[in-house]
């Protein structure tokens, strides 16, 4: 005999909001007072709202940002900081495991429990991570905030990994896509489909970029690696809610047009992957990581935009090698 799963018992948001705050709720609870909100998702903006069946949320009608506020604090997802370690011995020195900070967007942290893990999640395995990534940050968000700047400052870490600008390409089919021309279902053609404006917004964000690698190497003395990536080739599905849909509203279609639909994403993910390449290039001590390679379509998660653990795992495999290589051998 199968046994019946357990509910979490009824909760009244008050209640429930002190537990977010004293991070106290069980995986269980988590997943049961919380859902996704599909509705008011955005791209690397993933949504929550309550399972009103079980929270009593009277009056008060929070916000979807406010709820994935709540959740981040039941998850603590931004990890703490570690406090500055007393001087090691030569020993301990060399048992001790590499930090690292990570700062992004979804691609670096996920509610917990309801989305795949991610690469963040699978490095904590091997390296001593501090994360002040949070879903739904966007790229200058994060550079106009600087909230990585104090713990650079620390000197505790000597590899800064970041992911931002998924919602600027990945997300952003509406704004730099031109409709489909009747009849052509040429992948050939993709490139014809971007508009001008995109490369140009990709020369904006790649001044932010330079802003990062600048704040990292003065808060550090340039003793810091920081280490970039350009995301990967996601397909779009039929009603996708990031890619697939917002293709269909201009004449494409993923499944009868599906070669014609993957190459255009294609083509956004491989701009802004060139720009990244050229900017590591040129800057001192940054690391471009190009994922495209390693990602299958089975790798990705069902929202489109998402990897699925087992690219999560092959993400954190990509940046572990490259931590490795840039490390200094004791």
């Amino acid at each position: 005999m199968i046994a019946k799963k357990t509910q979490s018992p009824p909760i009244k948001l008050a209640e429930l909001r002190r537990r977010c705050r004293e991070a106290s709720l069980s995986e269980r609870e988590l997943t049961d007072y919380f859902l996704p909100d599909e509705e008011h998702s955005k791209p690397f903006a993933p949504a929550l709202k309550f399972n009103e069946d079980l929270v009593d949320v009277g009056r008060t009608r929070p916000n979807p940002e406010a709820i994935s506020r709540f959740y981040a604090e039941a998850t603590r997802a931004q990890t703490p900081l570690p406090k500055k370690p007393r001087r090691l011995t030569t020993t301990l020195r060399k048992a001790a495991r590499i930090k690292l900070l990570a700062e992004g967007d979804s691609w670096f942290n996920l509610p917990d429990y309801i989305y795949p893990k991610t690469a963040i999640d699978f490095l904590g395995s091997d390296f001593d991570v501090s994360n002040i990534a949070l879903w739904g940050d966007e790229l200058e968000a994060m550079i106009t905030a600087k909230q990585y700047r104090q713990p650079l400052r620390s000197g505790l870490f000597g590899h800064f990994l970041f992911s931002g600008g998924g919602n600027d390409v990945l997300g952003s089919i509406p704004a730099y896509v031109k409709p489909r021309k009747p009849g052509d279902t040429d992948p050939a053609h993709a490139a014809d489909y971007i508009k001008t404006t995109f490369p140009q917004k990709i020369s904006q964000m790649m001044g932010f970029y330079r802003t990062l690698a600048n704040d990292a190497r003065d808060a550090t003395g340039g003793r810091v690696v920081l280490y970039v990536h350009g995301y990967a080739n996601a397909t779009p599905t039929k009603g996708g809610h990031y890619l697939g849909g917002p293709l269909e509203a201009l004449g494409f279609d993923p499944v009868d047009h599906a070669l014609l639909c993957r190459a255009i994403v294609a083509r956004m993910v491989e701009l802004f992957n060139l720009a990244l390449q050229s900017f590591a290039q040129s800057t001192a001590h940054v690391v471009y990581n190009d994922l495209r390679s390693i990602m299958t379509q089975r790798d990705w998660y069902r929202d489109e935009i998402h990897p699925a653990e087992a690219g999560a795992k092959k993400i954190a495999k990509v940046f572990a090698d490259a931590i490795r290589a840039n490390t200094p051998i004791a």
